[in-house]
């Protein structure tokens, strides 16, 4: 049966490879017996990749600077204004098999998944060039990471293809500018979305280097925060860490109160009660920076709901 298909494909300074992939989609979908009814290009670039875009009839969709992240969550919302029934999102660099398709699309047809992911370490020899050893162990930390916060098999954080429902996308919120990868896999997980993980083929670029992420492990300590905020960690730890700190506090400003005959005068005087102080000044420093990352999460995902309208 055909499917109405909208491809959402970041870019950052891909003037060179992105004529060569919007021509291999079309050709793709069109061999497939599906209806490709838009293109966007989720753009953060400062070279000509929109003006090329543009001229092959794409729509482009602006980042403003803020990140890649930023323009990929813009270009998925917009995408919803298409009506499509399965939204798919490829890297423009041409390291994704477009001919992969089809896998991808299967599961959300015969209605397994509501969001499919592409792995090149499922299985062996699926990246087809020398993957350095520090990306490698930058994509390893990632998916523990994810792991633990989604309870999930995944063995990749970065595959470049994906298929999910407009559901998905309807109900996707971010909170950073540069994770879209990982959140849309923690968001989709926590909405009870169904998540699969397929094999997919890595190819070489064509030319230059990866513009988005230039440094696997220094992109992984970026995104570490973001992630432990997204996912509710802040509210695990800092919480009830803080409560502990101000408790010890107590518990210390009790004994030297009785350890000096409940003397106000000594115990001011005790070199102890500097402790109390500090152990009071972590605790509610940890509480109120717990309590002050939830409420800036909450109010950037009102605005986020605020600032869509389709």
């Amino acid at each position: 049966m055909s499917k109405n298909i909208c491809a959402v494909i970041p870019t950052k300074n891909e003037e060179v490879s992105i004529t060569a992939v919007i021509a291999g989609l079309r050709a793709e979908v069109k061999r497939l017996g599906h209806e490709l009814v838009g293109i966007i290009i989720a753009d953060d670039s400062t070279d000509q990749t929109r003006r090329l875009a543009k001229g092959l009839g794409a729509t482009v969709i602006i980042g403003e600077g803020k990140g890649l992240g930023y323009a990929m969550w813009k270009g998925l919302k917009a995408s919803l204004k298409f009506f499509p029934d399965i939204i798919v999102s490829m890297d423009a660099d041409g390291q994704s098999e477009v001919k992969e398709l089809e896998r991808f699309l299967k599961p959300v047809i015969d209605d397994e998944a509501d969001l499919v992911l592409g792995s090149r370490f499922k299985t062996k020899g699926l990246i087809s060039y020398s993957y350095r050893f520090k990306n490698r162990l930058g994509i390893f930390i990632l998916v523990r990471i994810l792991r633990y916060l989604t309870k999930l098999p995944l063995t990749d954080s970065h595959g470049g293809l994906r298929a999910m429902t407009p559901d998905v996308v309807k109900e996707l919120e971010m909170l950073g500018t540069h994770t879209y990868v990982q959140e849309t896999i923690i968001d989709a997980k926590e909405k009870g979305f169904r998540i699969k993980e397929i094999e997919s083929a890595w190819h070489p670029r064509q030319s230059g280097s990866s513009r988005v992420v230039s440094s696997i492990p220094v992109y992984t300590f970026y995104t570490l925060p973001v992630l432990v905020l997204r996912a509710g960690q802040h509210i695990k730890f800092l919480y009830p860490t803080g409560i502990f700190f101000i408790f010890l506090s107590f518990l210390d400003f009790c004994y030297v109160l009785w350890d000096t005959g409940f003397s106000l005068p000594e115990l001011i005087h005790r070199q102890s009660f500097h402790l109390i102080f500090l152990l009071l000044s972590i605790g509610l420093n940890m509480f109120f920076i717990g309590f002050s990352l939830e409420l800036i999460n909450r109010i950037k995902s009102r605005l986020d709901k605020a600032s869509t309208i389709f």
